[in-house]
């Protein structure tokens, strides 16, 4: 394993111990993207901190005049606990990932948080799925329990991953940090607001929650629209990784 941990930064006063961390870096169909800008948005969340990715060039975000980092922290609030989102405004490059792989489990770890990391995986045929299928995937029997008792999910059983979810597990396994994927079928170069809904509705499940998904699902074609400079950027990135996030079961694998 190489890279360095990247820069952070986090007001850990104003985060709970244990609050979970919702990974969702931009990745196939901007799912997780979508799910953390949207989560941020209707629940008011407010910023607590960055990720800095130095391998990127130097790149702030202005807001509303406000001038950011592109990797951010928000903090919001549920009925009970509060959340984490992880949302950046940029793709991390492949040579980043490590870094910021290790930056999220190390914040995880000082919080005692589990990660919960939520993206996509490539589906050729998702135009004809109405209700895209999300699997998960966990490296704690409980947290995997804990999804499977939704009745919402599948079973990630066979497959490769790869990128910043590949980084994570393997980072998390040596500071013993829960992490459960969750990972839904989706556009592969097309932002999929549909597919986030499904996460989103399995977070509610999850975290006993209750984010409404009418508005992410009327606000689809705008979304998609907004977020298409970030799609391409994403594409070109993911286009430079070895191929990973598929569903099927790897040539001659020993059981």
């Amino acid at each position: 394993m190489s890279g360095a941990v990247a820069p952070y930064l986090f007001e850990r006063k104003k985060v709970e111990q244990g609050s979970p961390i919702i990974e969702g870096l931009p990745e196939v169909g901007l799912v997780g993207t979508i799910v953390t800008s949207y989560i941020a948005t209707t629940l008011k969340g407010d910023s607590v901190g960055y990720i800095e990715v130095p391998e990127l060039p130097p790149i702030v975000t202005v807001l509303e005049s406000r001038i950011m980092e592109p990797c951010r922290l928000y903090r919001v609030s549920l009925e009970s606990r509060q959340l984490l989102l992880l949302y950046s405004d940029v793709p991390v490059p492949p040579r980043g990932m490590w870094g910021m792989a290790n930056s999220i489990v190390e914040i995880a770890s000082t919080l005692k948080s589990p990660i919960i990391s939520v993206g996509g995986i490539p589906e050729p045929d998702r135009l004809d799925i109405e209700k895209p299928k999300v699997y998960v995937l966990s490296n704690d029997e409980e947290l995997m329990k804990m999804a499977m008792a939704t009745e919402y999910v599948q079973r990630f059983e066979n497959g490769y991953l790869t990128g910043v979810k590949a980084a994570i597990l393997k980072s998390a396994a040596k500071r013993d940090v829960k992490v459960l994927l969750a990972l839904v079928q989706s556009h592969m170069n097309y932002p999929d607001p549909g597919a986030a809904a499904e996460v989103i509705t399995f977070l509610n499940r999850l975290l006993g929650a209750s984010i409404p998904v009418d508005t992410l699902l009327e606000q689809a074609e705008q979304l998609k629209m907004q977020m298409r400079d970030l799609m391409r950027r994403t594409s070109a990135n993911l286009a430079r990784m070895p191929v990973g996030l598929q569903l099927e079961s790897p040539p001659g694998y020993i059981r």
